[in-house]
């Protein structure tokens, strides 16, 4: 009896811990998680890219024209002024090419003067033109003494015949008639010789008609030169202010006041035109340039808030603003090796570090949006759906439910939750594969 009754005690017992176990199982948790509500606060959407630091444009200093070059004393970093003498020339040739201007400026001006002066010729038209003039009335006086041995010797040949008959018939003598004809015959040599002298006057005449006439010709080539040497002096002259350009440029000035960013050149040596002296930056002008990606600077405007940080610019970040969003995308390699679309985005500072330089790496926050009286959620908390879809697990009366919800503005850490949540609703903080929809959890804050 003792037995039978001890017996069903230990079934009883069995039966009441298989119950027990039985209870706990089917109450026990499956899985223990963390949980968190739904915030209600500020949210800013923005990107975060590394950035450099760059000059949208830079002054070159260069060689202006050949020359000696003397040693540039100007270190990088060193600041300069605008119009301050940053390099120099040796002046030496410059001096002497100028000098060599105006030497020919002085006598191109003589030879103009001299040129100029027809007194000479002017004397020699009068000369000339007294002696045509002698001439013309010489042969004129000529002229009229031809007409008188014309006359004279046509009456002395005359007179011969005359003679002549009158011998014949005895009526004069041989002598009377050798007389006649010796008169005759000289009236004709005299005649013959005034001709010839005649002619020969007006030969010289007619020559005499080509003096004004040269010195006429003379005088108008002598205004013609005058013409050819006003342009050589317009020449001469144009050369002189080039060289005295030239003398004025041995005093190379720095355009802007700013800092040497890099130094090209440093010792006396001969450079031509053109030859990269000093490069000068005004850092005031300093910009960050980000390189985004483009489907994020769809989203950027001008005027955007910025922050700037990184151990380039200290403990504290340095606000700025969005200047630019280049139109022009680039492709890139990412640090994992995926090919990537870009574009530049330049960001202004509202101030800039002291020993904050060109080409140093910093980091950018481009707020682009925002949004106040927010509910939010860490970007933990969402995940996508087989279908794309944002979703969120809920936690209920200790069981697991999915939530399909309409997400905001997002950033890095949070996302704004426009619909599918209430603002007392429980969020599984870290949701995983193995928590799934109807599991029996334990939460935690």
């Amino acid at each position: 009896m003792k037995t039978v009754k001890k017996s069903w005690i230990i079934i009883a017992v069995v039966l009441i811990v298989a119950a027990a176990v039985g209870i706990w199982s089917a109450t026990r948790p499956e899985a223990t998680v963390e949980v968190i509500r739904p915030t209600i606060q500020t949210i800013t959407a923005y990107v975060e890219e590394q950035a450099v630091t760059e000059l949208p444009h830079d002054y070159l200093i260069s060689m202006p024209i050949s020359g000696w070059l003397e040693p540039i004393t100007l270190r990088e970093g060193d600041p300069v002024k605008k119009d301050q003498v940053a390099a120099r020339l040796d002046t030496d040739d410059l001096k002497d090419h100028a000098l060599q201007a105006q030497q020919r400026i002085a006598v191109l001006e003589t030879k103009i003067r001299q040129t100029k002066d027809h007194r000479l010729e002017n004397n020699a038209m009068v000369e000339t033109k007294a002696t045509v003039k002698a001439i013309d009335e010489t042969v004129k006086a000529a002229e009229a003494k031809l007409v008188a041995s014309l006359a004279v010797a046509q009456f002395a040949k005359s007179e011969a015949q005359r003679v002549r008959k009158i011998a014949e018939q005895d009526a004069a003598t041989a002598r009377e008639l050798r007389l006649a004809e010796t008169d005759a015959r000289k009236s004709e040599a005299d005649y013959q010789s005034d001709k010839l002298q005649l002619a020969a006057l007006k030969t010289i005449a007619a020559v005499s008609y080509i003096g004004p006439k040269f010195i006429s010709d003379y005088i108008a080539r002598k205004d013609f030169d005058v013409e050819s040497l006003e342009r050589q002096l317009e020449e001469a002259r144009a050369q002189l202010d080039m060289e005295k350009r030239n003398l004025a440029r041995a005093e190379i000035k720095s355009p802007v006041d700013g800092v040497v960013l890099q130094r090209h050149q440093t010792r006396r040596q001969f450079l031509p035109a053109g030859t990269p002296l000093l490069t000068i930056g005004r850092l005031d002008d300093m910009e960050v340039i980000a390189d985004v990606l483009t489907q994020r600077a769809t989203r950027i405007s001008p005027g955007d808030p910025v922050e700037i940080f990184g151990e380039a610019i200290g403990t504290e970040s340095i606000p700025g603003k969005v200047l630019r969003v280049y139109p022009a995308g680039f492709k890139k390699i990412s640090s994992l090796g995926v090919e990537q679309q870009r574009v530049k985005v330049a960001v202004k500072m509202d101030k800039r570090p002291e020993r904050l330089g060109v080409d140093f790496r910093v980091y950018v926050r481009i707020n682009y949006a925002r949004a106040k009286d927010a509910m939010t959620l860490p970007r933990t908390a969402l995940f996508r759906s087989e279908q794309g879809q944002w979703q969120v697990m809920t936690v209920r009366n200790d069981r697991t439910s999915l939530a399909t919800v309409k997400v905001g503005l997002t950033n890095d850490d949070l996302a704004q939750i426009l619909d599918g949540l209430k603002a007392n609703d429980i969020v599984v903080a870290r949701p995983s594969r193995e928590i799934t929809a109807g599991m029996h959890v334990a939460t935690q804050k």
